[in-house]
This record gives C-alpha cells, structure tokens and sequence, in this order.
C-alpha cells in the first residue's frame, strides 16, 4: 500500500478553502451584500497642511500655476 503524505494533502485543503473564501467574499461584495470600509480622501486644503507640517522647508502650492521662463523676452504688441 502506498504511504500518504498529510502535510501535502494539508497544504492543498488549505489553498482550496482560501481560494473558495476569497470567491465568496468578493461574490458578496458584488452583490452589494458586503461592505467593506473604503479610505475616504482628505480634502486638498488638509492634504497641504499635512505634507507642509511633515516638510517645514519644502514650497507648497496651492494650485497649477505659470511661471515666466527668464530667457524668453516679453513681446509688446504696441512697437512695430
């Protein structure tokens, strides 16, 4: 008779259960039976006020802005 290996027969039932509670966890969360907790975004004002606390020296801002380039020469429309 051949010999049985548990630990192997261990592991696979165990990869098995895993998997099929996965598949019924998120079967249930698409069902809309199961809610589970989502991060809620801090507002961008807090966001600001957290990395300006976390790096005290760094610029922070606000929004997208333009900032002149230095080599490039203003263009006044009122000389010919």
């Amino acid at each position: 008779m051949a010999r049985r290996r548990t630990s192997g027969n261990l592991f696979v039932g165990l990869v098995v259960g895993g998997l099929i509670l996965i598949g019924a966890l998120l079967f249930l969360r698409d069902r809309g039976l199961l809610h589970l907790p989502q991060a809620q975004p801090k507002p961008p004002a807090q966001r600001a006020e957290d990395l300006a606390k976390k790096y005290p020296g760094a610029e922070v801002f606000s929004g997208p802005e333009t900032i002149p380039s230095p080599d490039k020469k203003k263009v006044n429309s009122s000389q010919p």
